[in-house]
């Protein structure tokens, strides 16, 4: 899936802020609110969300060519109850392949952090209905719950307990879910379970985002898979949004599942070994600008190249001309020859070399082009693109041997 021509994600931001109609309505949370059964009418007439959309096309459509998604999900099942019958069949047979890793985690996280083991927490389910959800316990709860009471947890608090933040880098923390989708509480793919009080800021923020209440939230999903934690929430609203109107592919969803277990498989492998070999991973990091030959064009169409870039540092070749604050754009070469680029703008220069390389602290101007380096460049997601998967670089390396 190539999400990075998308019209619909790229659209500006137009949101209110929360009022305290909306704050008082969800801190006193009742499921008669949410009733969004899918003969109800549409979310703009029950005087939660903004003007839907009239797009009924599924998601996510062809930007250019060569970005055709390889298979397409959607949310809306034809028969709930073949669909409630898959899903059951498709988590209990997870559930039974992984039960010895889920012994083992259970055991160690019992050595090194002692009880509670799991995570139990309310999040909203379809039609407004509450449940628990289940994960295996990665944070200090007592510190997580004042810290976490109307927000997503912020980046780099540290409140992971000693297996926590591995758990949570590779997504096993995940794994209890299956029994959720065993229950009926949620199914394999959906847009995922969110607490009410972060729904509260969401819905008088975000236009239409009640929609995703007409379906069961899904243990994993595209916005999930293929976006970074810190992607905006309006964008992945925006895809959900898309795929609740879309009807269900069996073939697409089991191919995302295990598409998905694949990458949890090779990100857990990646990170054990970076835990090993920390000094040939950081090595790694700072050659990614001359891996996808990167460069920063200003607005004015003066081309540099990215000799070094970090999340908001980055070091530019013949630089020592360079005026700040300048707006442009960062481009880079994927491996497959596609092309992708993030508006930016460079702020306070932070060091200059004697060979003229000049370090400076930048960031994204929009939140789409935050999407495109967290996706593309620095790979915060759980599926990379199609051209970092072990088969195409394995495809490339032939390709070279053999012209070599």
């Amino acid at each position: 899936m190539d999400f990075s021509t998308n019209n619909d994600l790229k659209r500006s931001n137009s949101y209110s802020s929360i009022d305290e109609t909306s704050s008082r309505r969800f801190s006193n949370f009742n499921a008669s609110q949410y009733r969004t059964d899918l003969t109800s009418p549409p979310a703009s007439e029950t005087g939660f969300a903004g003007a839907p959309s009239t797009q009924t096309t599924a998601w996510p459509a062809s930007g250019r060519r060569g970005s055709k998604p390889r298979f397409s999900v959607g949310f809306r099942p034809r028969s709930r109850f073949v669909y409630r019958a898959y899903n059951f069949a498709i988590a209990m047979t997870l559930f039974l392949m992984v039960l010895p890793l889920f012994l083992v985690i259970t055991a160690l996280l019992a050595l090194t952090q002692g009880a509670p083991i799991f995570y139990r927490g309310p999040r909203i389910g379809e039609n407004g209905k509450l449940f628990d959800v289940y994960k295996f316990r990665s944070l200090d709860t007592a510190k997580a719950a004042k810290l976490t009471k109307d927000k997503v947890l912020p980046k780099g608090t540290g409140l992971e307990t000693p297996m926590g933040l591995f758990l949570r880098e590779t997504r096993l923390d995940e794994i209890p879910q299956l029994l959720n989708v065993i229950k009926g509480d949620m199914n394999m793919c959906g847009p995922r379970p969110v607490r009410p009080e972060i729904a509260a800021q969401y819905s008088a923020t975000i236009p239409d985002y009640e929609r995703r209440f007409r379906v069961k939230p899904g243990m994993i999903g595209p916005a999930q898979a293929f976006m970074s934690h810190g992607t905006s929430k309006a964008i992945r609203s925006r895809l959900n949004n898309k795929l609740c109107r879309t009807e269900v592919s069996y073939l697409g969803e089991i191919s995302l599942v295990f598409l998905v277990g694949a990458c949890v498989l090779a990100r857990t492998v990646a990170r054990i070994g970076s835990l090993a070999f920390g000094k040939r991973a950081e090595r790694a990091e700072v050659a990614r600008a001359r891996v996808y030959d990167m460069r920063f064009v200003s607005d004015d169409g003066q081309s540099r190249a990215v000799f070094w870039v970090d999340e908001d540092q980055l070091i530019l070749d013949q630089g020592n001309a360079l005026n700040v604050p300048l707006s442009g754009r960062l481009t880079m070469l994927l491996p497959d020859g596609q092309t992708r680029s993030a508006a930016v703008e460079l702020s306070t220069v932070q060091a200059i070399a004697p060979n003229g390389r000049i370090q400076v602290a930048y960031a994204a101007k929009t939140e789409f082009s935050a999407h495109i380096l967290s996706r593309y460049l620095f790979q915060a997601v759980v599926v990379p693109h199609r051209s970092e998967f072990l088969l195409a670089k394995m495809r490339r390396a032939f390709a070279r041997s053999k012209a070599a």
